[in-house]
């Protein structure tokens, strides 16, 4: 019992490096769907544009998933700059999702760069009472439960942040990567132990 307390307390402190903030206990969060923000663009004004809606935490953020084949040379490459993972066969990108990586305001809100690989730890949901938010599908990819894929950002009865899932596209996390909640569990249903994993500005 006591080895598994232990392990549950270690467990639990290195995901809690990857959340965005405390948020209030007494904060009430509701879930809401994402909605579309949009500004008229006339001949009069060139300066107006239309602003991009985030994507739907709900859905997939790049439309049907690709079927892998059993030893397909598969990997993982994200761009920081752009705010995207790319799932890679080879050279050829066969999927895009949009992420949310660290906010970079300190060392420990800064996503490493490097190669990496999938490491062992993964499981369908956490939650860290310090940082008062969890996340469901996550995957481990550095430190062994300290930077992971998962999905955007949870209250403890599971129901999403809105303010963090609105920024999806958007530097938001403490160096995870935010992901929809179908991009994160189609990560952790196929993306296997020991891929490699590239990030980069």
């Amino acid at each position: 019992m006591k080895g598994f307390a232990a392990a549950l307390f270690i467990l639990t402190a290195g995901l809690s490096g990857c959340s965005l903030e405390q948020h209030k206990a007494e904060a009430k969060q509701i879930e809401t769907k994402s909605s579309t923000v949009t500004a008229k663009k006339t001949s009069n004004n060139p300066s107006n544009s239309v602003k991009a809606a985030p994507p739907n935490w709900n859905k997939p953020s790049g439309g049907p998933y690709p079927t892998l084949t059993a030893n397909e040379p598969i990997w993982i490459d994200v761009s920081i700059k752009k705010q995207r993972v790319y799932i890679m066969d080879n050279q050829k990108v066969i999927y895009t999702m949009v992420t949310s990586s660290g906010i970079d305001t300190t060392p420990d809100t800064t996503t490493p760069t490097g190669t990496y690989h999938i490491q062992a730890e993964r499981g369908t949901w956490f939650y860290s009472p310090k940082y008062k938010e969890g996340a469901e599908y996550w995957v481990s990819w550095k430190n062994h439960g300290e930077f992971l894929f998962h999905s955007v950002p949870m209250t403890q009865d599971k129901k999403v942040i809105p303010k963090d899932a609105e920024k999806l596209g958007q530097k938001d996390s403490h160096g995870c990567f935010h992901l929809t909640i179908p991009d994160a569990k189609w990560i952790y249903d196929n993306i296997p132990y020991g891929t490699k994993v590239v990030v980069h500005n």
